[in-house]
């Protein structure tokens, strides 16, 4: 089974960003590349509603799970999505928000500009996660990592896929804590911006899943790159 985490790069109605061809080249990457579940973050509601039509018109049979941030307020709302196979039986799904209250929709903890969310599915056999954490406050980045310990399921496999805004070492606790390997350890940068570059996302698993052939795809599509983050990818066996 193969497992994606991909940043989309926000299309807000102040960046000039190529969405749509970017979700072209998306579209070609999943067709290639075949993944069985896919996490999305930055995903607006109109990437949402074009790229559910690209999936349909090229026969890709996904689902589509995930509340958005804001539920549906189209300004500045973004998604958490998890997309999944459908071979795959899905029990249910929902959406949590990362704060105190994480049952409420909306809620954030102080100092965060957005509410930040994590979506879960659960399968048959397996839990799947997708989050997005924040690129401001550090403090809070660690707050939600104490949230999403709390809301994990551990009687099945876990998958967590996410932009975490943080570095392999920075994990490394949460990690631990959760006896959670970081499958996509060794794939280097995920992001890059013109000064530095970063490992931003991650598949992480549990300890008794079995994973090789991470990797992180630097396509471009019409001369433009996929988003500014690149997609990661690793194949998982569950034991």
């Amino acid at each position: 089974m193969k497992v994606m985490t991909f940043n989309l790069k926000d299309d807000g109605i102040f960046i000039f960003s190529n969405w749509k061809i970017r979700l072209d080249g998306f579209i070609e990457l999943i067709k290639r590349e075949k993944p069985d579940i896919i996490g999305t973050q930055e995903m607006t509601y109109k990437a949402k509603k074009r790229l559910m039509l690209l999936l349909k018109n090229n026969n890709l049979n996904y689902s589509f799970y995930g509340e958005s941030r804001k539920r549906n307020n189209k300004l500045f709302d973004e998604y958490n999505a998890i997309l999944v196979y459908d071979t795959i039986e899905v029990i249910s799904s929902c959406t949590y928000s990362l704060s105190d209250t994480p049952m409420e929709a909306r809620s954030k903890f102080p100092d965060d500009k957005f509410p930040r969310i994590i979506t879960f599915v659960e399968t048959k056999n397996f839990y799947i996660y997708n989050t997005h954490l924040t690129n401001k406050v550090d403090k809070n980045k660690f707050l939600q990592l104490d949230c999403i310990s709390g809301l994990l399921k551990k009687d099945k496999p876990v998958i967590i896929t996410g932009d975490f805004n943080l570095g392999v070492n920075r994990l490394s606790n949460f990690c631990r804590h959760n006896k959670l390997v970081d499958a996509s350890k060794e794939v280097g940068n995920t992001f890059i911006s013109k000064k530095s570059k970063y490992h931003l996302d991650h598949i992480l698993i549990n300890k008794g899943i079995v994973f090789k052939n991470a990797k992180k795809y630097t396509d471009k599509y019409k001369n433009r790159r996929l988003s500014d983050h690149y997609p990661v990818s690793v194949e998982i066996d569950l034991v």
